[in-house]
């Protein structure tokens, strides 16, 4: 099952690097048939929302989704992430600021 993914451009290599594919048409990240959600879960917003039915239409739609959910396995909860004190310094959150340039250091 197709699941499109919500991916900021800066985590595009991430998502990529765990399989997700680019679909040029919809200009989203996707996933087909992962097993393990973990990886991606900060990307999928709506679990629901997310996953892509194709053109099934009214009372086939339903069907279709009542047997799509059946065979879905549901995601696995991960740890959630340590929180990182602030330091104040106006970057970007996945660039290096001078404080923490000075920790890798020491």
């Amino acid at each position: 099952m197709r699941i499109n993914l919500v991916t900021p451009f800066a985590e595009k290599d991430a998502a990529k690097a765990l399989g997700a594919r680019w679909d040029a048409a919809k200009k989203c990240w996707y996933i087909v048939d992962v097993d393990d959600l973990t990886p991606f879960m900060r990307w999928i917003p709506n679990l629901d929302a997310a996953q892509d039915m194709g053109a099934a239409t009214g009372s086939n739609h339903k069907a279709s989704h009542k047997a799509a959910v059946a065979k879905t396995k549901p995601p696995v909860a991960s740890k959630p992430a340590a929180e990182v004190p602030h330091c104040g310094c106006q970057v970007l959150p996945w660039e290096d600021c001078e404080h923490s340039l000075a920790k890798h250091r020491n």
